[in-house]
């Protein structure tokens, strides 16, 4: 699906499962920011019945790019990022004026390690998929990459797709985020050295060792994905029976 001022704007349906089954088509969806959505993309998105929209972007992030909300959708911003790697600007450029003065490499590890752990944002999707009988919901921070990665990841897995599957949906985004990318680094070119360009390049791709660490801190603290469910978020075997039920054929 096109949307004309999307963002990495995807649907997560079609993954096949480790039982056989197959994710929903129209019933999960991930994206960047909404900020940018025309009239006509708000007409697809209601015709299709998107109706929750579950925004992990920090409240001044939120706040200062603001979600175009179409007619019968509900919106909710829950923010998703660790206190450390919370958004102190509001604006876009903040990449270029904080995070690159970290080590790209140590950030990004550092992150995705700690989102999947008592992470408020993740709470709520679970919260909000569980009785969404029809409709469908997006999910979504700035660029659809991190937080929304992990998240993405997160529902993904517990409907029974296989590692390998929820990896190959996360390296999807190098290439749907790739026209964003070329406009932040052609917007912040003149403002940064040729190190400086390197570093923001490399915290806006997509790695497999991103997603992979934190997948590997779950199961290094809990043992197996279904118990980290069960111990994350009391989803039983029974409540992630009636998931799958819900959103797989």
């Amino acid at each position: 699906m096109k949307l004309q001022g999307g963002i990495n704007f995807r649907d997560m349906g079609g993954y096949l499962t480790t039982d056989g089954r197959r994710v929903k088509k129209n019933r999960l969806y991930r994206s960047g920011s909404l900020s940018r959505l025309t009239t006509e993309d708000c007409a697809q998105l209601e015709a299709l019945g998107v109706t929750d929209i579950l925004d992990y972007r920090d409240l001044k992030e939120s706040a200062a790019d603001k979600d175009v909300v179409w007619n019968g959708a509900r919106y909710e911003c829950h923010p998703a990022n660790p206190e450390s790697h919370s958004v102190k600007n509001d604006n876009h450029d903040f990449w270029a004026d904080e995070n690159l003065r970290l080590i790209p490499h140590d950030f990004m590890e550092s992150l995705y390690k700690q989102l999947p752990f008592s992470n408020r944002a993740y709470h709520r999707l679970f919260e909000r998929v569980q009785p969404l009988e029809t409709g469908a919901l997006v999910q979504h921070c700035a660029v659809g990459k991190d937080r929304t990665g992990v998240g993405s990841a997160l529902m993904l897995l517990s409907l029974g797709v296989s590692r390998d599957a929820v990896l190959e949906d996360y390296l999807r985004t190098e290439q749907t985020l790739q026209p964003f990318r070329e406009q932040v680094l052609s917007k912040v070119e003149s403002k940064l050295s040729t190190k400086g360009l390197e570093n923001l390049h490399y915290l806006m791709s997509v790695k497999e060792n991103f997603l992979g660490s934190a997948l590997d801190a779950i199961h290094q603290r809990y043992g197996s994905m279904d118990r980290y469910f069960a111990v994350e978020y009391s989803l039983t075997p029974e409540k992630l029976a009636a998931l799958k039920t819900n959103y797989l054929e």
